[in-house]
């Protein structure tokens, strides 16, 4: 008799298996979710105790030799970094779970990339680095200015931290009829060719930045990446091992946000 053929079922396995598989990989995710939330809280609380026990030291730093201030300074150096990490790991996580949402409004990308390498140059100057800002006009772009600015932070102050004294970091906005474009490039170490498409990817780092010894996560890229496409762009990199890298952003002009 003809008809529609039947799908085969592997042995011993039944097609309510599934939705039933389905349905653990959602609470494993959801549990794990959970997990890094209450795991980031207990270690955000001791920490900005200790961060406020520093400030209030600091404002005795008088009645402080110079190793004790030496030492504090490491103290809130690495207390931040946790920090830092803390956020990084809360913000992945959300983007992941596509539970991150965007604050939309009209934003000036030439002010956003002002403000980002404002941001940088403080440790630029330190490091002996020069950043260059050269911003094209454009209409104003619908974005996260929040979310934004964090993109411009992270990509800036990669730029700084890979390259060497004496390198030149350009930040370059430009604006086409559908899009904006932002690239910051460096003068710095590189990323090996067969490693700078996985960089995007979390806790993943350059081999040559390992070897370095240069601190990071591997987290930011990855950042980076997730919050480009929530607001409908891309990012791509182009990089020569030894003579520096460019990160380019593409956003859109017009809004097309993914609703979340």
């Amino acid at each position: 008799m003809g008809g529609v053929p039947r799908a085969r079922s592997e042995p011993g396995r039944s097609r309510g298996d599934q939705p039933q598989s389905d349905l653990g990989q959602s609470t494993l995710d959801e549990r794990r979710a959970q997990f890094l939330a209450a795991f980031s809280h207990e270690l955000r609380t001791p920490l900005t105790s200790i961060v406020s026990f520093i400030e209030l030291l600091r404002g005795e730093a008088d009645g402080l030799s110079e190793d004790g201030l030496h030492f504090l300074g490491i103290l809130e150096r690495n207390a931040d970094r946790v920090l830092r990490l803390i956020d990084d790991l809360l913000i992945l996580n959300r983007l992941e779970a596509g539970a991150l949402p965007l604050e939309l409004t009209q934003v000036s990308v030439a002010g956003l990339a002002t403000e980002a390498v404002r941001n940088a140059a403080p440790r630029a100057a330190k490091s002996g680095i020069t950043i260059h800002l050269d911003t094209g006009e454009g209409p104003p772009a619908p974005a996260d200015p929040r979310r934004l600015l964090q993109v411009l932070d992270n990509l800036i102050g990669n730029a700084v931290k890979f390259s060497n004294a004496g390198g030149l970091v350009r930040v370059v906005t430009r604006c086409t009829r559908s899009s904006w474009r932002i690239d910051v490039s460096d003068t710095g170490i590189g990323i090996p060719p067969d490693e700078a498409a996985r960089l995007f990817g979390p806790f993943v780092r350059g081999s040559n930045a390992r070897i370095a010894g240069l601190p990071g996560t591997g987290l930011g890229l990855s950042i980076v990446k997730g919050l480009v496409e929530m607001h409908g762009g891309h990012v791509k990199v182009e990089s020569s091992l030894g003579e520096g890298t460019t990160f380019s952003v593409f956003l859109p002009v017009h809004a097309t946000v993914a609703a979340r």
